[in-house]
């Protein structure tokens, strides 16, 4: 291989033990006069500058994988030969503790800490930490365990995990304490440009916090928050209310609360254009990890079957992203396969325009 030739591909599970395995073979060919030499050249094959580099991808997708397996013996064997893996970065910036913390593994999150991961580590850009991180995307047990382990909660994680002492103690009588939240929503202008995360203004905060505990059902909490300022028309993550959020929940007494503190059933989210009542049936459409709430909410009101934002039905956003088990939820309930989206695009066509060729044909 020359130097201007493409590097080799790793495979999808590559194995340390094959590669040093190449590297003797290399060496043993008189190719090269010492085997550090050779593992240099084998790196240089896979486009990496070292071995050491090329070893740290290595084991950096085995400790993916082991994460994803929610495999505690495989990261703790991972850590025991290599511990700086616990507080290196993924080429999303993310670590293996935001990994471990999203996929709610509370054991394999002790065996990070413990070998030297940082509790306040963020994503790069979202400023997301593990543990506000494990909050947003409901992995409540990985969440208490970082608290356990010592990451102590802000106001907008605390207010996620619905811990109203802690939230209370960020007021002195009826003033808030300066700088309350170091983590909060990812937020967007209309121009597409990310905002402050957390925002500027410390009453700011209390809004943002108003939004993780509405999305993740925090009724009490909620209330405190509205008692102290918070706003419920606030937009947090997708430019949607802390109502819509709210709704997003199923949960018709904290819906009802946000309304009865001026919760608006006009403002749109920037992501379906939909109002509150339909934004929270268009996340569970559209992300897909939700099915069996997506059927109950659907089971106690049909009628909801074909509710539509601006950009299309709930079928329409099924299509867009792939979700064929949402679209056979949909389908069972009778959901019209003929509305177009603002596009002008069946929920056929549209799968189809979007390379989910099996969605298309279940549509067409």
């Amino acid at each position: 291989m020359t130097e201007s030739s493409s590097p080799l591909r790793l495979p999808d599970r590559p194995s340390l033990e094959q590669l040093r395995k190449q590297a003797k073979e290399l060496h043993n060919s008189a190719q090269f006069p010492t085997l550090t030499a050779a593992q240099h050249a084998l790196a240089r094959r896979y486009g990496f500058q070292s071995w050491p580099k090329l070893k740290l991808a290595v084991e950096m997708a085995a400790i993916r994988q082991a994460i994803e397996k929610n495999d505690v013996s495989g990261v703790r064997k991972l850590l025991r030969s290599s511990p700086k893996l616990s507080s290196a970065g993924f080429a999303d910036s993310s670590t293996p503790l935001h990994l471990a913390a999203g996929n709610n593994c509370p054991e394999i999150v002790s065996l990070l800490v413990d070998a030297g991961a940082k509790l306040s580590d963020t994503y790069s850009g979202s400023g997301h930490t593990a543990l506000s991180w494990a909050v947003t995307v409901e992995a409540f047990e990985a969440a208490l365990k970082l608290v356990e382990l010592g990451d102590e909660p802000d106001l907008f994680c605390a207010s996620g995990l619905g811990l109203l002492p802690k939230v209370q103690a960020f007021w002195s009588g009826d003033t808030l304490l300066p700088h309350p939240s170091k983590t909060g929503s990812s937020r967007y202008s209309d121009s597409g440009e990310r905002l402050p995360c957390p925002p500027d203004r410390d009453a700011d905060h209390v809004s943002d916090a108003l939004y993780i505990a509405c999305r993740t059902n925090r009724d009490a909490v909620a209330g405190w928050l509205l008692d102290h300022g918070a706003d419920p028309n606030w937009r947090g993550y997708m430019g949607a209310s802390c109502l819509a959020w709210a709704e997003f929940t199923g949960n018709p007494e904290l819906c009802a609360l946000l309304r009865g503190r001026g919760g608006s059933d006009d403002i749109l989210d920037s992501e379906f254009r939909a109002t509150p009542r339909v934004f929270g049936l268009m996340v569970l459409t559209a992300w897909g990890f939700w099915r069996d709430r997506l059927y109950a909410r659907l089971k106690a009101n049909p009628a909801l079957v074909d509710s539509r934002g601006e950009w299309g039905t709930l079928l329409n956003a099924a299509a867009y992203n792939g979700q064929i088990e949402s679209a056979k939820v949909l389908l069972e309930f009778g959901a019209n396969k003929t509305i177009r989206n603002a596009a002008g695009l069946t929920p056929a066509e549209l799968a189809a325009a979007r390379g989910h060729s099996e969605l298309a044909t279940l549509l067409d």
